[in-house]
């Protein structure tokens, strides 16, 4: 019994460790900066990703973003259809549709909303 009670416990802690992903950036903070004034941004996604999955969560967002979807690299750039922060917050919820719960730049590694506030917020120039 005892041993059930443990089996069961890690595997409900594998499978929520399972849903959430780290996905990272090949651009450094200042190049990040820069391509938000467009705001178009991108995204490496961990081996194992697959076009499908990322198609079926981009497809609720069409009427936002656009993307491409590189499979060799595993790389995703999203570009607004109209920038505003509104959209952004929905590119956000983008990576939260795909389980990414942290996003890495450089050395350092960001949860969603921190990464927002530090890239993806509009700022006045």
């Amino acid at each position: 019994m005892r041993n059930i009670f443990l089996l069961s416990i890690m595997t409900f802690g594998l499978l929520s460790y399972a849903q959430h992903i780290t996905v990272s950036s090949k651009l450094n903070a200042a190049e990040i900066n820069q391509e938000a004034k467009t705001g178009h941004f991108q995204w490496v996604f961990p081996e194992g990703t697959t076009l499908e999955s990322i198609q079926n969560t981009a497809k609720y967002y069409t009427t936002s973003f656009t993307y491409t979807y590189d499979i060799n690299t595993q790389r995703v750039d999203v570009y607004p259809v109209v920038d505003s922060e509104e959209v952004r917050r929905i590119m956000l919820r983008f990576l939260g549709a795909n389980q990414v719960n942290k996003i890495v730049v450089g050395e350092e590694s960001y949860e969603l909303y921190s990464y927002f506030e530090k890239f993806m917020k509009i700022k006045e120039e």
